[in-house]
């Protein structure tokens, strides 16, 4: 069962998808900085819930059906991205939640695992540093992102997308139908225009540096990233607390337009979220 709905946080109205079930636990899908809530595909969505969870997907603000924000007048910032996600929570009548963040939304998961660990069952964050580091991607990889030049038109500007999605995908092969799909998106379920997310870019611009206080987590949080990851390079996983776990995936890159890697993906987390749930009763004995 899927049922849609809009979130107020303040100003701002949050289009909100829900797959599933309510009465099971429930994951929150975080995408990141530009990406509609499609970007975790119907299959994936469809993995979890068989599984037994109550799956929620949501368009961050200024993407897809949510609300545009005046960034100049009202500029905001990563935090407030978090609190959007507790209003969802709050919304949907959820105590705790299992979160999963990738790219941005892997850095909104970690900010919840400090400054909500009462509203969480477990956290991952995918396909970012933790934070405290600051990794930019290389030139040579700006320069063939800034290649694509999209327009208000989607045939007209498929290839340029196509070709920064095979580029940011790894050595994954490229899910022709599946990215030709999530680029669609953008232009037929949205009310902004097509082009670069400056706002979420802008929005995490100096953060302060929390990586102490992320080292004194204790909710079970894993760290997924690409060996391949050409947008955030990074050769090893920064430690983060103990109650952390840390993997390093072969042949992943940024993007993961490929349905074998989204099942992998997808088992890591049931994995993860199993043992969470373990760990939960062991400390009520």
């Amino acid at each position: 069962m899927l049922i849609s709905r809009y979130v107020q946080n303040k100003n701002v109205r949050l289009f909100c998808e829900a797959i599933g079930e309510a009465s099971d636990p429930a994951a929150i899908l975080i995408c990141g900085a530009g990406a509609h809530a499609h970007f975790w595909t119907d299959t994936f969505c469809e993995t979890l819930v068989r599984a037994g969870y109550y799956v929620i997907r949501f368009d961050h603000r200024d993407c897809g059906l949510s609300s545009s924000v005046d960034f100049e007048k009202e500029p905001y910032t990563v935090l407030d991205l978090v609190s959007d996600v507790i209003a969802i929570i709050d919304a949907f009548k959820i105590q705790k939640a299992h979160v999963v963040g990738h790219s941005m939304g892997g850095t909104i998961a970690q900010l919840l695992s400090i400054f909500h660990p009462d509203r969480l069952l477990s956290f991952t964050s995918m396909s970012v540093g933790t934070l405290g580091e600051n990794i930019a991607p290389s030139q040579e990889v700006m320069k063939a992102l800034l290649e694509n030049k999209p327009t208000e038109n989607f045939e007209r500007s498929l290839p340029g997308f196509m070709k920064v999605w095979k580029f940011l995908n790894g050595d994954f092969p490229l899910d022709e139908k599946m990215a030709r799909d999530y680029t669609k998106e953008f232009y037929a379920r949205s009310i902004h225009p097509v082009g670069v997310a400056w706002n979420h870019i802008h929005c995490q611009e100096n953060v302060p540096d929390f990586s102490s206080k992320l080292s004194q987590v204790t909710i079970p949080g894993l760290f997924l990233h690409g060996e391949k990851d050409l947008l955030i390079p990074l050769k090893t996983l920064k430690k983060t607390s103990p109650s952390a776990t840390q993997i390093m995936i072969p042949k992943m890159g940024h993007m993961i337009l490929n349905q074998e890697l989204q099942q992998m993906l997808a088992h890591l987390l049931l994995a993860h979220s199993a043992q969470a749930s373990t760990i939960k009763k062991l400390n009520k004995i």
